[in-house]
């Protein structure tokens, strides 16, 4: 079993430093084998903001991997945006924009999908999806595969298509059969699903999970949180994964595990355990109580 913390949308430059501690003792509670920040660490793509988040990072559990988010470039300077593009970050971040993390049990892959333009929207180019689809057949498939994105390629039905990353039914339909998990951002509203509702890729759904707004001040109707992931894979084919959301408490000033959601690898790719899940249960996943999200 491994445990991957998933925290995104920093924004350091509209941030609440008071969250900062919490969210670090929170994080070490857990213990994690890996931790993941899907993106938007800045506000304002200024060095002064990259070296916040640089040395927030450093204090943070390791190994990580880090993708960079549509604020990761200038988003209210479009010269800047356009001629600096990305620099900053991988001057004060990593200048990998293509991370991979791999040991017995998982396999985790990171992608670039921040553009100059839109400033808000993102997407994954051609190049970028042979090259995963490349990296994710060459995986083990007893491992569970994760692909880290800042723009997700899922939602909840509710939440529309409007902010999923551009040409997405195109990447699901090529990165179904080999992708487990989907680890986003963006929007700072925590969800879970399976792409099985959206794309119908028969056999091959995907869960996917989202993280809301670790420590920033935007947000959009959820209160600062992150999630935990405890993934396992056993021989035989044999995944299953329950989602930890975490939520932060004005009262207790506190990170608490608010709820708990499990899913399991079925003959029609991943699909949501339907019995309540407590936080901290055991992540072993019964027969005949799983349905696509």
């Amino acid at each position: 079993m491994r445990r991957i913390v998933h925290i995104s949308d920093l924004h350091f430059g509209n941030n609440d430093p008071s969250l900062l501690q919490p969210l670090r003792k929170a994080i070490e509670s857990i213990e994690p084998h890996f931790l993941v920040i899907s993106g938007d660490l800045v506000e304002h793509a200024s060095a002064t903001e990259f070296e916040q988040a640089r040395d927030f990072l450093r204090t943070l559990p390791k190994p990580q991997m880090v993708v960079p988010g549509n604020h990761d470039l200038a988003f209210y300077n479009f010269p800047q945006r356009a001629t600096v593009g990305l620099a900053t970050y991988k001057k004060y971040i990593t200048d990998d924009l293509q991370p991979e993390y791999q040991d017995d049990e998982i396999a985790i892959l990171g992608a670039n999908t921040s553009r100059v333009w839109p400033i808000r929207g993102g997407s994954l180019s051609s190049l970028q999806l042979e090259q995963l689809a490349k990296d994710f057949a060459a995986i083990s498939d007893g491992k569970v595969r994760i692909l880290v994105t800042h723009h997700p390629f899922d939602l909840p039905e509710a939440q529309g298509h409007r902010l999923i990353v551009g040409h997405a039914r195109r990447a699901i339909t090529r990165l179904a059969p080999l992708v487990d998990i989907l680890m986003a951002g963006h929007i700072h509203l925590s969800s879970t699903g399976s792409t099985a509702m959206r794309y119908k890729t028969q056999g091959h759904a995907i869960a996917f999970v989202q993280a809301g707004t670790a420590v920033s001040n935007r947000n959009k109707g959820e209160t600062n949180s992150f999630n935990s992931l405890r993934v396992t894979s056993a021989k035989g084919g044999s995944k299953a994964a329950i989602i930890d959301r975490f939520t932060w408490r004005v009262e207790s000033g506190e990170f608490y595990c608010k709820c708990s959601t499990a899913f399991r690898l079925e003959s029609e790719g991943w699909a949501r355990v339907e019995r309540q899940v407590k936080p901290d249960a055991p992540i072993q996943v019964e027969e005949g109580d799983a349905t696509p999200a």
